[in-house]
């Protein structure tokens, strides 16, 4: 089996990101702006180089080094993350989500399996 990947992130709820998180709008009428909320992205499922390739993008050397798990925004590279999601359309909408939401002062982090 090869490894999967997903990203968590967790962070302060506000009217401005409702519509990148998890669940339907009105779910969140009752939140409170700063409550804290998660969201999970991506769900690799397709294998390890997708993974490794995902990793790559978010700063991350080595998938398997837990040091590595929270996500530096500042080594994310936006640009090269948004053609990945342009050559994988399944995963644009994550992508989109993740920056949406690490602008907002949400925490991320990798989560690999297998």
């Amino acid at each position: 089996m090869g490894m999967s990947a997903e990203i968590i992130a967790v962070g302060p709820f506000s009217k401005a990101v409702v519509a990148h998180l998890d669940y339907r709008p009105e779910l969140y009428a009752r939140a409170r702006e700063g409550a804290i909320v998660t969201r999970r992205l991506f769900g690799i499922s397709e294998g390890s180089a997708l993974s490794r390739e995902l990793a790559g993008l978010l700063g991350i050397s080595d998938p398997w080094d837990f040091n590595q798990h929270k996500v530096r925004t500042e080594n994310v590279d936006a640009s090269a993350l948004r053609e990945w999601g342009s050559k994988y359309p399944d995963y644009s909408e994550d992508v989109e989500a993740l920056l949406v939401l690490a602008g907002a002062g949400f925490e991320m982090h990798f989560r690999p399996e297998g």
